[in-house]
């Protein structure tokens, strides 16, 4: 199949929608798909003149303004246009990330779009206080809405990267069941690097005394991922566990309370570059606890590569993390803001590291059945395929 490929940013780099893109083009690449990456975003005199006309005194305001307004989206359906014109005839199927433009002038060129959210679950996670909804007005939010509806009817197909999402689109948009199709994600990096290694061994007696309990976090949006609860938690796994510690990677600069007694500060691990590569695949192999207790998460595939790793997990028992973190199986889930759960949960994974480590193992099982690239890819190709 020959695929154009259209996102916002360069779809072949780890920061382009947290590497979402790159995973997915390597993958429909590796299954023979030719596939043409093209970049709609906006850059010098364009994305100058969106954020003037989309201006606001308010930084966050200004931000989801400039993203999820008007004049953004007619420039990048403009760019979009053009790329369209330039591939005529040379592919088969257009591929789009999220909604925050329109494939126009492709003819009967058929499109399909792949969402990590839409603007009908951001008002769903507003009172969290971190979705895009708090910073638009309900007018603005329902133009929002209509464009984003206008993409999604004239679309031969949505894959959604979780179930939660896709009742989303059904529901909250009136769509047919049969064109929202659930085909989730997979670990962005490499799992090549980390598939020749066993399953974690069980842990000794010497590993229990003398290497510290500990606990990842992995975000670079530290409060909306709940890391300010991780840290009053790990304050009482203290009490209990005086040698735990915390690795914090993730925030480019240190968040508040990232001093504190036992805490590490990684920084902005960049996948990009080998040293931040390598960084991060330490903290994963040096933790015995994954811990993301998150606010708002369309997706959270830092679980899935926390699961990668070996590791249980503890997240909210709210959105998509329940389809990855299974209660009492591969880790635990907890009510949003639930610092007395959050600490009894990690509490038991560090003072249990035979649990820990079967849990961990049950995680990189499910990842294997459920969550890879190369699934994802053959549930979208079944839907793209005309029979």
């Amino acid at each position: 199949m020959r695929i154009l490929f259209l996102t916002e940013g360069d779809a072949q780099s780890w920061d382009c929608w947290s590497g979402t893109s790159k995973s997915l083009v390597d993958q429909l690449r590796a299954a023979g798909h030719t596939v043409d990456a093209r970049d709609v975003d906006l850059y010098g005199t364009d994305r100058v003149l969106g954020a003037a006309l989309t201006f606001s005194p308010n930084r966050r305001r200004w931000g989801t303004r400039f993203h999820l307004g008007a004049p953004s989206f007619r420039m990048r359906s403009r760019n979009a246009a053009r790329h369209i014109a330039a591939q005529r005839g040379a592919v088969d199927v257009i591929l789009q990330i999220g909604a925050t433009f329109e494939p126009q002038r492709r003819g009967v060129l058929p499109y399909f779009l792949y969402c990590d959210s839409n603007i009908r679950m951001a008002e769903h996670g507003a009172k969290t206080g971190y979705s895009d909804a708090v910073s638009l007005s309900p007018r603005e939010l329902e133009r929002v809405a209509r464009r984003e509806l206008s993409v999604y009817q004239r679309a031969s197909g949505i894959f959604t990267l979780s179930e939660r999402l896709r009742r989303s689109f059904v529901d909250d948009f009136g769509l047919p069941e049969t064109r929202v199709h659930a085909v989730h994600a997979g670990p962005n990096f490499d799992v090549t690097q980390i598939a020749h290694e066993s399953s974690p061994p069980a842990p000794t007696s010497r590993d229990v005394s003398t290497r510290p309990p500990t606990i990842l976090f992995v975000g670079r949006q530290f409060h909306r991922k709940g890391g300010d609860l991780l840290i009053e938690a790990f304050r009482r796994v203290r009490e209990r566990l005086p040698q735990a510690q915390l690795l914090i990677a993730g925030p480019p600069a240190a968040p508040e309370g990232a001093h504190a007694p036992g805490i590490r500060f990684l920084g902005d691990l960049n996948k990009n570059d080998a040293a931040g590569w390598a960084a991060l695949q330490d903290a994963y192999r040096s933790a015995d606890v994954f811990c993301l207790p998150t606010r708002f998460e369309p997706f959270g595939i830092a679980f899935i590569e926390a699961m990668c790793f070996g590791l249980p997990c503890v997240g909210t028992a709210a959105w998509a993390v329940p389809e990855m973190v299974v209660d009492g199986e591969t880790g635990y889930t907890i009510p949003i803001d639930d610092v007395d759960a959050l600490t009894d949960r990690l509490l038991q994974l560090l003072n249990d590291p035979w649990l820990a480590r079967a849990m961990g193992r049950a995680g990189r099982q499910r990842v294997e059945q459920h969550f890879t690239w190369q699934r994802v890819v053959e549930r979208m190709t079944q839907a793209m395929t005309p029979e």
